[in-house]
């Protein structure tokens, strides 16, 4: 049995006809009939019945191309994981600014090594814009963290998407390394009523509103860039998810440093799910199989 004379089967029964089948394949009416009665002679029965109006398929026949059509199938998306047809192999995952650099780090960049054909970008996107984003197809993958006060995991439950937890991660407090409360081991309730809490505007309002009521005062800033100037410069402090917000540049060169928030009846931690449409081609079902797998253990 061979590839072609399965695609010539399904291609005579979506035509009805020998000659509009060859004509969709480009090749010659016998090379169809030659190859077709191949394969009967191979099964030891009739695929097809020639009728005054067509052909009609047997009950074997009818079977044989429902295999077929899912044997063809396969092979397409194995030949576009692959890189040897014009298949999908290139696509986006959306998430937001905090887990940009650890998605695109720890997942995509190992993901890529076992694919090198596939390829893939990540787009950073306000949590406000996620159910946008997936219900105008733009992405079909997004890695969120948090979302559950912004009604993301409900609203895409409701259009049909596949939702599943990835990880958990624990809010931290972020100070200028000069700030005088930098030294002390752990803050207090009382020291936080002598700071500044500072966020992007572009943020949900709800992690400041949990937070803010305990500070001296908040700042609204136009990017996030400016909210980490303020606290360099010892004028505020930012909470951000600790294990996901280690890798930036100023916390690495020592310019900010992070405590444990001390308000012990609050709840500090933020999931991080992963959402997806139903359907997916086969390159990104490899990497949201991957990503699922391997996410929790990257943290």
């Amino acid at each position: 049995m061979r590839l072609e004379q399965l695609e010539y089967l399904v291609a005579v029964a979506e035509s009805g006809s020998f000659r509009t089948a060859a004509q969709k394949l480009n090749i010659s009416r016998p090379a169809v009939s030659v190859a077709l009665k191949s394969l009967e002679d191979e099964l030891g029965e009739t695929l097809f019945i020639k009728e005054s109006r067509g052909i009609r398929l047997t009950p074997l026949g009818h079977l044989a191309v429902e295999k077929a059509g899912g044997a063809l199938e396969l092979i397409n998306e194995l030949r576009a994981a692959s890189g040897n047809s014009a298949g999908e192999k290139a696509f986006s995952v959306d998430t937001q600014r905090s887990l940009l650099f650890h998605l695109t780090g720890n997942i995509i960049a190992p993901f890529g090594k076992l694919h090198p054909r596939i390829r893939i970008s990540a787009r950073s996107v306000y949590i406000a814009d996620v159910i946008k984003e997936l219900k105008s197809g733009c992405s079909r993958i997004t890695v969120t963290l948090d979302g559950r006060n912004a009604n993301v995991l409900e609203a895409a439950r409701d259009m049909g998407c596949e939702v599943t937890p990835l990880s958990v991660v624990e809010r931290r407090i972020f100070l200028g390394a000069g700030h005088p409360l930098a030294a002390k081991d752990a803050l207090t309730p009382e020291d936080l009523k002598t700071i500044c809490i500072a966020y992007y505007s572009g943020s949900l309002s709800h992690l400041t509103g949990h937070y803010s009521p305990h500070f001296a005062g908040e700042y609204r800033l136009a990017n996030r860039e400016d909210v980490l100037d303020l606290v360099v410069r010892n004028e505020a402090a930012v909470i951000l998810p600790g294990s996901l917000f280690r890798h930036d540049e100023r916390v690495r060169k020592g310019e900010l440093v992070e405590k444990a928030i001390p308000l012990p009846g609050m709840e500090h931690t933020a999931p991080i799910t992963a959402i997806r449409l139903p359907e997916l081609s086969f390159a990104e079902r490899l990497f949201w199989d991957y990503l699922i797998e391997n996410f929790a253990g990257s943290l």
